[in-house]
């Protein structure tokens, strides 16, 4: 396992082990107490497989192991961008919400692989990618406030 950060040590097991427990725990309330979330099924479960696959790509090495990461965190944005939804009725948000999803998902998603396996070229791109995704949402929620105040 590759160590690039200084001193960095790779606690994926350690901490996939923690995470699939926590799941594991989830899922075990949610079947024993038989709980329902209603308009929030759909984003709890979105949450529940973006964190399974980012769990999953803690034991992938390479490349792959950041894809899966970025693909785990790009559902998991749109899970909490759905949460929101559902939870405000605020659907028009969707004209300035999506860099959330895409690029600042990934960007999360590869900046948490790097921090956890300690490799920091993985963190440099993931921050890269993040800050474009804010900077996008910014300027896309500006673009659109203007909009909705002259229409």
């Amino acid at each position: 396992m590759e160590e690039d950060l200084e001193k960095g040590k790779d606690h994926s097991t350690i901490v996939a082990a923690l995470i699939l427990i926590i799941l594991t725990a989830v899922f075990i309330v949610v079947i024993y107490k038989q709980i329902t979330f209603g308009k929030f099924n759909i984003p709890f479960y979105l949450i529940i497989v973006g964190t399974f696959l980012f769990t999953t790509s803690l034991e992938a090495e390479g490349k792959a192991g950041e894809w899966i990461a970025s693909s785990g965190w790009t559902v998991n944005m749109l899970g909490l961008v759905l949460f929101y939804q559902y939870g405000t009725g605020n659907r028009e948000s969707w004209i300035y919400i999506w860099p959330l999803i895409f690029p600042l998902g990934p960007g999360l998603g590869q900046m948490l692989y790097g921090v956890v396996k300690a490799k920091k070229y993985s963190i440099e791109r993931g921050k890269a990618l993040a800050l474009m995704g804010i900077g996008i949402f910014i300027l896309s929620l500006l673009f659109s406030m203007i909009l909705f105040k002259l229409f």
